[in-house]
């Protein structure tokens, strides 16, 4: 993966400016630091974020889980875990969010930068298989919609909006994600956990 973007959300601005430090000296340019739930949640909100590293614990308290929760509902994303803390409680919070590393501090370089390959492999299921940006609230409706057999009347019908409109979301979804027939749309939507069968 080429240029991955890659959140930090660490309140302790020490360790969250050596790890970005690493991520730079191994070839990561696209890393943002967050110390706070809100800026964490509005990156993701803006950028296609791949990898999240997060420490459990913000200003003393344990809202790292909660934010790789939030995160996780509007994109597909590796997390890695930084914490201090090893107790079965954090453990079992951390793993509820099926992480691909959970790094105690002090780490080394070499111990990040694995859990960031780790990571970021773990994007890329198999070759030709990209992570997509997540549709609008309304594309991912209408995409549910077509996964239930609907017809554009009936999507228009049950949304309440114009049969020409969900015309121009299915041309503009095939156009967006460059494929052909909106059944390869609903397979994608399925394989990124976008919709529910």
């Amino acid at each position: 993966m080429q240029n991955p973007y890659i959140l930090v959300v660490e309140d302790e601005r020490l360790v969250a400016e050596n790890v970005a430090s690493i991520l730079a000296q191994a070839g990561y340019p696209k890393v943002w630091l967050a110390d706070s739930p809100e800026v964490a949640i509005d990156y993701a909100q803006k950028y296609p974020v791949n990898l999240v590293i997060c420490d459990i614990q913000l200003h003393g308290h344990h809202v790292g889980t909660s934010i790789v929760q939030k995160i996780k509902t509007m994109r597909q994303v590796a997390v890695i875990y930084l914490t201090a803390h090893s107790d079965q409680q954090t453990l079992d919070m951390a793993l509820a969010t099926e992480p691909v590393a959970y790094l105690l501090k002090p780490f080394t370089d070499r111990q990040l930068l694995v859990a960031v390959n780790m990571g970021l492999r773990s994007q890329v299921a198999a070759p030709g298989i990209e992570v997509f940006p997540r549709p609008s609230a309304r594309e991912i409706e209408i995409i549910q919609c077509l996964a239930e057999g609907m017809s554009s009347s009936a999507i228009a019908h049950k949304l309440n909006i114009s049969e020409n409109t969900v015309n121009t979301h299915r041309r503009n979804l095939l156009k967006k994600y460059d494929l052909e027939r909106t059944s390869e749309m609903v397979a994608i939507a399925i394989k990124q956990k976008w919709i529910k069968l």
